[in-house]
Order: structure tokens, then sequence, then C-alpha cells
């Protein structure tokens, strides 16, 4: 029976599973300049048929690993005689791999009458693995020759290698599952050429007084961040709004309402109950206490969240105080039953325009929603950050304008410290060469 000259004939590869192994690329965030894709996928396509060229191991999906041996040694057998086969042990973990060992056996027919004379062996190794094995095989080829060759006549030599083994994977794998397109391991990725963006250094790294460096650096990235286009727009529509609400009966009818439907019942007695999370007095003091155990227990989990909490509050009153009490003075607007205005702007004609408890109070609360990932809490704590707002209508302290502004104000300032923690947050992406089909593609993990 003829014997198959070396192939490397594989399958086309797809990406269902990858053996996790490899050292993976990592790309930055760098200075906000992102790797193309078309890179990526350059450099995929680049990587997939090198590593078929390699020799690299594919993966064959099996829900019989026992049955996958069975077949592999009958299909070498078939045209290579088998010398030597160590099962593999599926039951011990991890796995031992199964080896095929071919007898040597002359070069193809074509290449009988060549000289130097050639001979040729396959060597198959089988991994066992979930849901199927790793599968490696190659054609190992040696010569006759040596030292001494004259005019034909061999004075002394032997059997010699020649190069490196030809891979023999993808024509095995090919034989064992028609059809079937298997996973290709990818070569080692520190073997070849990987573009990576600079890594961001954080501007405290080397300052002299980094913490205090670090808390300046954040507050300034705070105010560039309220302050930019967007949210300024943002801003500008939020009051707007309040200008209607309280230059028309909105403010009025809504105000009367409460305090005929709210103010009386329990509901209203828990809303009055919130006012004094709303006092700065108490607050700030809060405030800083969390960000000094923050620092004094930096390293410590626990440490790290207080700390990381008290430092957003602190920051979001920071940010959001002074246009806050600018716009108190610049509408002008008085506390229900001060003025016959009512509700209505009169800039600069009272400070009462925008309510700071409603701002304070939801500082904690929009602070601590950023920090959570469960959207549960997070819509919880957004609820509990209005408590204070509708205690100041109970109170009929405030009309339903100023408690909004008040809080929107925080809110606003919150979306701008969290903007700075996402931006010093070590953001990173690693991208990992996937084989898919014919082409190439990417598994894309984030990071941060």
């Amino acid at each position: 029976m003829p014997r198959p000259e070396p192939s490397s004939t594989t399958a086309a590869p797809t990406a269902r599973r990858t053996r996790g192994r490899r050292a993976r690329p990592r790309i930055d965030r760098g200075d906000g300049r992102w790797i193309g894709a078309r890179s990526c996928l350059a450099l995929v396509l680049w990587l997939v048929p090198a590593c078929l060229a390699c020799g690299q191991s594919m993966f064959l999906a099996a829900n019989d690993g026992e049955e996958l041996w069975r077949r592999t040694v009958a299909t070498v057998s078939a045209d290579w005689p088998i010398v030597r086969a160590v099962e593999p042990d599926f039951t011990v973990s991890p796995p031992t791999e199964g080896l095929i060992e071919t007898a040597w056996v002359e070069a193809a027919a074509g290449a009988r009458d060549a000289w130097p004379p050639r001979r040729q062996r396959v060597v198959v190794r089988l991994v066992p693995a979930s849901s199927g094995a790793w599968i490696d095989a190659a054609v190992e080829t040696q010569t006759f020759g040596g030292a001494g060759e004259s005019s034909g006549l061999l004075l002394a030599g032997g059997w010699q290698a020649a190069a490196g083994p030809d891979p023999f994977t993808g024509s095995l794998v090919a034989q064992l599952a028609p059809g079937v397109d298997p996973v290709v391991e990818l070569p080692p990725l520190n073997d070849v050429a990987v573009l990576q963006a600079p890594r961001q250094e954080l501007p405290w790294s080397g300052a002299r007084f980094p913490r205090l460096t670090r808390a300046g650096v954040k507050v300034v990235e705070d105010y560039r961040n309220f302050y930019d286009c967007e949210s300024l727009v943002c801003l500008t529509a939020a009051f707007g709004a309040g200008a209607v609400m309280a230059n028309t009966g909105f403010d009025t009818t809504m105000q009367n309402a409460w305090q005929r439907g709210v103010e009386p019942t329990q509901l209203g007695t828990f809303f009055s109950g919130c006012k004094d999370i709303g006092e700065g007095r108490y607050a700030l003091p809060i405030f800083g206490a969390a960000a000094a155990t923050g620092l004094v227990f930096e390293g410590n989990p626990v440490g790290d969240v207080v700390g990381e909490w008290g430092s957003r509050s602190l920051r979001i009153f920071v940010v959001g105080a002074p246009p806050l009490y600018a716009l108190q003075w610049a509408t002008g607007a008085s506390r229900p039953g001060e003025s016959s205005a009512g509700s209505d702007w009169k800039f600069f004609d009272d400070n009462n325009g925008v309510s700071g408890h409603a701002f304070v109070g939801a500082v904690p609360f929009l602070a601590a929603a950023d920090m959570v990932e469960s959207p549960l809490l997070k819509g919880t704590l957004y609820v509990c950050s209005t408590f204070v707002a509708f205690s100041r209508m109970t109170d009929d302290a405030h009309y339903p304008s100023q408690i909004f502004l008040g809080w929107y104000l925080a809110w606003a300032s919150a979306r701008a410290v969290d903007a700075t923690e996402m931006r010093f947050a070590g953001f990173e992406v690693s991208v990992m060469p996937v084989p898919i089909g014919d082409l190439g593609g990417m598994a894309v993990q984030t990071r941060w």
C-alpha cells in the first residue's frame, strides 16, 4: 500500500475553543489611541498560516476520548506499520498523553532509486482534553550517508536525521474526521511581533507627594469633565426645564398637591426624617473621615472601598457647590410662602432658586451608586438619593423645580467624577488572535 508523502494540508480552522496556555498580547489604553481592527486582523491572518506550516497541534472534538484514540491507531496503522503504541490514560488528572510510533520504512516508490537512500516514520502524540483531544503528528525523515563518499562509493556512514520533522497533523485529522473543522493551536505569541500601545504613566507617579498630587489632578479633571461641551448642553437643558416649572403654574400646583396628599401620611413623615442627611455640617465631616480612612488603610479592601466613597463624595461636593451657590442667587427664587412671586425667577432677588439640601443629600448615594455593578443595587441607591429632596417639599421649604435642580447638579457632578475615575482606573483591552474558517478573528477581553 503506498504511503503518503509529508503533507501540511489541514482542515479549515474555526474558533470553537482555545487552550488558554499561550501568552496573550495586551493592548493597554495608553494615550487613548487604540490599535485598529485592521492591524489585529492582519496579525491573525499571518499567525494562522504560520501555525499550520509549523505543525502546531490541533484540537479534535470527541464525546469518547478512548474511541478517538482507537480510530487514530487504526488510521495510522492503515498506511504505516506501528511498532509502539502507548495508550493515553483518561482517568487520571491531569491525563497522560498517548504516543504512536511507526517502523522506519523506505520512502515512496518514486524516490526509491534516488541517492542517498531515505527512510521515514510517523510519530503521533494525542493529549486528552475536555470533550476531545489535542493531536500532534509529524513525519520524521532520515538519509543514509556520512564521511568518505567518493564517486558513489560509501566508505563509512549511517542514518542521519534530515531537516526537522514535516507536519502531518492536518492530513491525519482530515482522515479522522472528514468535513470537521478542528481548532488550531496558535504559535507562541512571544515569538512574533505584536503591536502594543504605549502604557500611560499616571500623572502623580513621579511626584514628591503622590497622594496630594493625585487628589489635585483628579479634581482638575473633575472640573474639566463637568464643564465640557456635552455636560454643559445637558445642564442647560435641565435648567431650561427648571425654568418652565418655576415660571408657570406647575410648581404651585405640584406643591399644593404634595402638601395635601403626601405630607399628612407616614410617607411624608419618613421623608421629613431624611432632612438631616442633606445637612452639610453633618455630611462633610463624614465624607472627609471616610476619605482619610482610605488613606490610612490604603491597600486594605475595606479601607479602599470606604476611602473611594469618601473621596468621590467630597469631589462631587467640590465640583457642584460653586455652580449651586451661583445659581441660587442667579435665579433669585424664594421659598413657598416667602414672596408673592411664588416660584418665579427674579434674578438676584433671593437665594433659594436651587435646593442645597437636595444637592448635599444626593451626594453620598450617587457616589455609592457609581461604585456598584448590580443594577438592582444601583437603582436602589438612585431612589434613595431623592429622599432628602422630597423632604424639602414635604416641609414646604422648596418648590419642585428647586429640588429638581439641586438633585440634578449632584448627578451631573457625580458623572464628572465617575468619568475621571474611569480614565485613571487602568482600563485595558487584551486581544487574542483566533483562527476562524479560512480567515481569522479576535477574542477581546476588557479589564479595569
